[in-house]
């Protein structure tokens, strides 16, 4: 019985279904009780603590005074209330606002690496870097990225921008005709799902190329934008 109820409570957090608070705790501490019911357990720690906020804040002596959690519940709430503050801290955070920053980001990423790398950073309209997708390949010379692959990890984390970022090994931070491909190709998948490119940043032997600062990408931009990929479609027909 508890299994149903359990997909059923899973099956609406995948779907994105609104959950009161004691159906997101009890999802919660699914983790901590494997083979219990806890929906008891979710509404008597918030009959305690009467918010999700008070309960993850509690230490674990205050928590353990509530019938049915034990030390191992406790210590998991904690550290997930611990996780949670951490996630407000934006200390630890990269934030990217200057080209500066974004040269200084990427050689700390990708100096040092024997693969070619490309890296794309997802990042929010405040320049804060949310998520990083590296790709190589089985070529040590050359990195393979899947469309398909990118515009789902797009639909799922939403950032307002994406800096992509890829390592030379020759020396040279020029671009290839192939990075001119990628860019440009990139840059219509940004198009079509409502995400800015910042910029396309090559690394080499700590020398950068930026198709940003060059003024290369702006052209991309203005060649591959919508309005003239379809004004091109239709001429084609």
């Amino acid at each position: 019985m508890h299994e149903g109820h359990r997909s059923r409570m899973r099956a609406k957090l995948e779907e994105g279904a609104m959950l009161y608070d004691h159906e997101i705790l009890e999802i919660l501490l699914y983790n901590a009780c494997p083979r219990v019911n806890t929906n008891p357990l979710a509404h008597a720690l918030l009959d305690r603590f009467c918010s999700i906020s008070e309960i993850l804040k509690a230490d674990v002596n205050e928590l353990i005074s509530v019938d049915g959690v034990g030390k191992n519940i406790a210590e998991y709430l904690r550290t997930v209330g611990l996780c949670a503050e951490q996630a407000g801290n934006v200390e630890g955070a990269a934030v990217l606002k200057t080209f500066g920053d974004c040269k200084h980001f990427v050689s700390l990423r990708l100096r040092g690496k024997t693969e070619e790398h490309l890296e794309l950073y997802f990042m929010e309209k405040s320049g804060k870097v949310k998520r990083i997708y590296s790709y190589t390949s089985s070529d040590r010379n050359m990195a393979e990225a899947r469309a398909e692959e990118i515009i789902r990890n797009i639909s799922l984390a939403k950032p307002d921008g994406i800096l992509a970022a890829h390592n030379h090994l020759n020396g040279s931070a020029q671009p290839s005709a192939n990075d001119e491909t990628f860019t440009s190709q990139f840059q219509l998948i940004c198009n079509m799902n409502g995400v800015t490119l910042y910029d396309h940043i090559i690394y080499a032997d700590d020398n950068y190329y930026s198709f940003g600062e060059c003024g290369a990408l702006e052209k991309i931009r203005a060649k591959l934008s919508l309005k003239n990929v379809f004004k091109w479609i239709s001429n084609s027909d």
